[in-house]
């Protein structure tokens, strides 16, 4: 339980250092940002049919709906960017962090982060 108010507390802090980039005002911001949620659902499906290596229908609608609607999002929704300090060696402070999965041929690291669902 404690490891994971860890994650949940080190996840809030990535949040605070965000900063929201609104390229539009809000009656088409608020458009562009469902548009982007539509965008988003759509190329996470067809990922998950790609291992499964389906390619029917359903996953031409779904890459449809990622190529209509993410130039939306894109061109008037909210981006965010990560403001991070960088100390004296020109390293950013989210290098310091603890990664629980390193691949080795790449060197990419993430951390999963569980908010409380089943393990």
């Amino acid at each position: 339980m404690k490891d994971q108010l860890d994650s949940m507390s080190e996840a809030k802090s990535i949040l605070d250092n965000s900063v929201a980039i609104h390229k539009s005002r809000p009656p088409l911001r608020w458009f562009a940002n469902l548009a982007g949620e539509i965008a988003s659902h759509g190329i996470l499906k067809v990922s998950y049919m790609e291992e499964d290596a389906y390619t029917g229908w359903k996953y031409r609608v779904n890459l449809f709906l990622w190529d209509t609607f993410w130039p939306i999002y894109d061109r008037w929704g909210t981006s965010y960017v990560f403001d991070f300090d960088i100390d004296e060696n020109g390293v950013p402070e989210w290098e310091d962090w603890h990664w629980d999965f390193v691949d080795e041929e790449t060197g990419d690291a993430f951390r999963v982060i569980n908010f409380g669902g089943k393990d």
